[in-house]
């Protein structure tokens, strides 16, 4: 958008701070212990609001674009990051979903740069990576329904 680097800077800067204090906060104020799906379900939401704003109305307010997607991403990684400690008593049982929940997320995340990089020099902006991780926002919504606090246990005794 033409910014400085110091305008550009002080935006990531919102972000981070937003997503650190949300990381920190939106678990413990999470209010259902048993099913933390509708905590996540508006931690995506949150993300997808900004990722659209900043996709379609960028200049509207850039900070509170940020600010809310920073919110979100806090959130749903925290929370996705305690959700199979809340749910499996036992503790190799969490930590082999919390392993595969993590493992799985960081390869996915790891390659968004390098897509949205490619997709922003052909599509000359932004906007289309924007809506791309809008796309993967809903794909992890849809994942998010199906994986119940109530079948986990059941899902890993299953034998292969």
């Amino acid at each position: 958008m033409g910014w400085s680097s110091t305008d550009s800077g002080s935006l990531l800067a919102a972000l981070a701070t937003s997503q650190a204090i949300a990381a920190l906060a939106i678990p413990v104020l999470a209010s259902s212990r048993l099913d933390r799906r509708p905590s996540i379900g508006l931690s995506l939401g949150l993300q997808l609001l900004g990722f659209c704003g900043l996709a379609f109305r960028p200049e509207l307010n850039p900070a509170f674009w940020a600010i809310v997607l920073g919110i979100g991403m806090g959130g749903a990684f925290s929370l996705f990051m305690v959700v199979a400690l809340d749910h499996l008593e036992n503790p190799v049982d969490a930590g082999a979903l919390s392993a595969f929940m993590q493992g799985g997320g960081f390869l996915i995340a790891g390659s968004f740069p390098w897509i949205i990089a490619v997709l922003g020099e052909r599509a000359g902006g932004l906007s289309f990576g924007w809506l791309v991780h809008a796309g993967a926002i809903g794909l992890v919504a849809i994942l998010a329904c199906r994986f119940r606090p109530a079948g986990y246990a059941r899902a890993l005794r299953r034998s292969p």
